[in-house]
């Protein structure tokens, strides 16, 4: 028997973020009503995924920050 694919969607909506107390550009994944992750944008090729206001992870482009959120948010949930 084949499981039915469930749909999910993720939301990815600009924000402010607080980093080492300093305030960056950024975005905030949700899914549903619940937040994912965070990710600050430091220039133009550099990316951070942000937890507990501190920069954790470095990545050139958005795309793959929000895909290391997803991953590891499926690998926990």
């Amino acid at each position: 028997m084949s499981k039915k694919e469930k749909k999910i969607e993720i939301q990815l909506t600009d924000a402010t973020l607080s980093v080492n107390g300093e305030n960056y550009d950024g975005y905030v994944l949700t899914l549903g009503k619940k937040e994912i992750g965070q990710i600050a944008e430091f220039s133009e090729k550099q990316f951070a995924i942000v937890k507990n206001g501190n920069a954790e992870t470095f990545f050139k482009s958005l795309k793959k920050a929000v895909e290391n959120i997803i991953e590891n948010y499926n690998l926990t949930h």
